[in-house]
């Protein structure tokens, strides 16, 4: 039996505690909330107990999902490193480049389980895209819908965006070598609205917009290789692969039929697995560094562009 807790019981974490209740060979020992209300509104729905402070579940757990905002993901992170407990960390990891290099020294010191919450790895379309990747040499990515009915202490590109960027470096074998974005605010104080392009050391060219100010919600990723075009719909979980045909003319030739599952379950328990068997999470630290390296990179050129002169003029 894994022990867990949940740290931050809002929007996302409420899910957390949902599938922790439901996996078989998992006991959900807690969440932990400031907001004591909603601690035990949850608790009493999931029939587990509410705590205040996330050190009162030291000692009491082996794993935790840690769902609060980003400022404060290295901090608490680090105190239940310190205790040697294993770590879900919602995206992104941290605020800093520096942040993530400290935890990872410090999961690596105490050889916790350290994985980062990028959900759409465990989408079934993307879980079969990886088996299909070979040379890809130009990604067009979208990620937009209406403005979000929760808190968020970040902009589109951490909010939104990140999950592409964590896809691309997977897939993707290259280096970054140029780095070009515009973002404006809309209904925040940060941008809602981003577009960058990324260009790699091999040649492949990346196009990434992400919206939360648009009516319609859309998922999807388009990826032209050398002698293939492959289309994910993540909302659908479907994917399609086009190639040449005798005819000359592009033609889909294969539409994989796959088992769709809900990703938070999925990574759950995948979590769950490498807890139990000291396995490598599939999105650990390192990944989570790489895409927020990349993020931030983004947010500076964003910066550059006048998106910030931008806005100042319109506070």
């Amino acid at each position: 039996m894994v022990r867990v807790g949940v740290v931050g019981v809002g929007y996302l974490g409420q899910h957390h505690a949902r599938v922790y209740s439901e996996l078989p060979g998992v006991e959900l020992v807690g969440v932990v909330d400031i907001d004591r209300a909603r601690a035990q509104e949850v608790a009493r729905r999931y029939f587990t107990r509410a705590f205040y402070d996330y050190r009162d579940l030291f000692g009491l757990v082996d794993a935790v999902s840690i769902v609060v905002p980003t400022v404060l993901h290295r901090s608490i992170a680090g105190h239940f490193i310190e205790a040697g407990i294993n770590i879900l960390i919602e995206k992104p990891v941290t605020t800093t480049l520096e942040e993530a290099k400290e935890l990872m020294e410090m999961a690596n010191a105490k050889k916790v389980v350290l994985q980062v919450g990028h959900i759409e790895r465990f989408n079934s379309a993307v879980m079969e895209l990886v088996k299909l990747i070979t040379q890809p040499i130009f990604i067009e990515c979208a990620r937009m819908g209406p403005y979000p009915n929760r808190n968020t202490d970040v902009g589109v590109v951490l909010d939104l965006m990140i999950h592409d960027i964590d896809i691309v470096m997977s897939i993707v074998s290259g280096k970054v070598v140029e780095i070009r974005a515009f973002g404006y605010p809309v209904f925040s104080s940060q941008e809602d609205i981003a577009s960058a392009q990324i260009l790699f050391d091999n040649g492949c060219i990346v196009n990434l917009t992400a919206s939360r100010v648009t009516r319609k919600k859309i998922r999807r990723m388009e990826i032209t290789q050398i002698d293939s075009f492959i289309s994910i719909d993540y909302l659908e979980q479907e994917l399609a692969v086009y190639k040449k045909a005798s005819s000359g003319f592009p033609q889909l030739i294969e539409k994989p039929i796959m088992q769709k599952g809900e990703p938070l379950r999925l990574e759950l328990e995948h979590f769950i697995r490498c807890v139990r068997n000291g396995e490598r999470p599939l999105v650990g630290l390192e990944e989570g560094k790489n895409a927020l390296e990349v993020a931030l990179s983004i947010l500076e050129e964003i910066k550059k562009s006048g998106g910030q002169k931008w806005k100042k003029a319109m506070m």
